[in-house]
């Protein structure tokens, strides 16, 4: 959801910036990532688009038979996020990356407006919001999953217990009163390894859009930050004035590049 949210933002940009007609190819969770959702529809105002230029829209070796294609289509141009130029031209322009940066998302006129959910919201979130409206609330994000898989820990496996037991006590050190909610894809890792206050709530994981665990990030007074870009989006929507964010202070083990912005606090 993190990701989606970047490349939305992304779109949305690009549409305020050039005044053209931005289109979402969604077509890759259909045809490519099956066991992936795109669960964007809960903010987009964008149409999706159905072009047949689109090489997302093919499986298997036809996707790459029709990337190629594209390349080298003199109608069209393929601009990668490594690479984000914005030439003015009457091609159709196709743009392919995830945008993680804030410097698209800051350009938006509204981006607290732009990514405002158009559905009802889950009871069970109206509730958690209750909670937070009574207390000094923290969220601690723990994200596991794939990053601490074979595959991705050597790049990903960045937040250990200590990193998230030091960012609690430098938050709740200075209070008198506080309640931390976690919100995690692994509570019982959690529970097992990390020393919690005795008072943490954790959030249940429901069926439900990933955006309304986002939302409720955003309400809680500060926020403590895994490596993701799903407690990133929670950090950055958080209005009130005197947010405090930790972050870690390398985003990926294999390099120093972050996507943290420079008034978090990482360590």
């Amino acid at each position: 959801m993190g990701n989606q949210l970047f490349q939305y933002a992304f779109a949305l940009y690009l549409k305020e910036r050039y005044g053209e007609t931005v289109y979402l190819d969604k077509s890759s969770y259909k045809y490519r990532l099956p066991d992936r959702n795109c669960f964007i529809d809960i903010v987009s105002e964008l149409p999706e688009c159905n072009d047949w230029k689109i090489y997302n829209r093919y499986p298997s070796v036809f996707h790459y038979f029709s990337k190629a294609l594209f390349a080298i289509n003199p109608f069209t141009r393929c601009i990668r996020d490594s690479h984000p130029l914005f030439p003015p031209s009457n091609k159709f322009l196709y743009f392919d990356g995830y945008w993680q940066t804030d410097r698209y998302v800051s350009q938006l006129k509204n981006p607290i407006h732009s990514l405002t959910p158009k559905e009802s919201m889950p009871d069970s979130i109206r509730e958690y919001l209750d909670l937070f409206s009574n207390n000094h609330s923290i969220s601690l994000h723990v994200r596991r999953g794939d990053f601490f898989s074979k595959a991705y820990q050597p790049t990903y496996g960045v937040c250990d217990a200590i990193y998230y037991e030091k960012a609690i006590k430098q938050l709740t050190e200075p209070l008198e009163s506080y309640t931390l909610f976690v919100f995690s894809d692994d509570p019982d890792w959690v529970k097992t390894h990390v020393n919690l206050p005795a008072s943490a709530c954790f959030i249940k994981n429901e069926a439900i859009n990933p955006f309304w665990y986002i939302y409720l990030m955003a309400h809680c007074h500060d926020n403590i930050l895994s490596n993701s870009s799903f407690s990133w989006w929670g950090a950055y929507l958080n209005q009130h004035a005197d947010k405090k964010v930790i972050v870690p202070r390398k985003w990926t083990l294999t390099s120093d590049k972050t996507i943290a912005l420079d008034s978090w606090i990482k360590r």
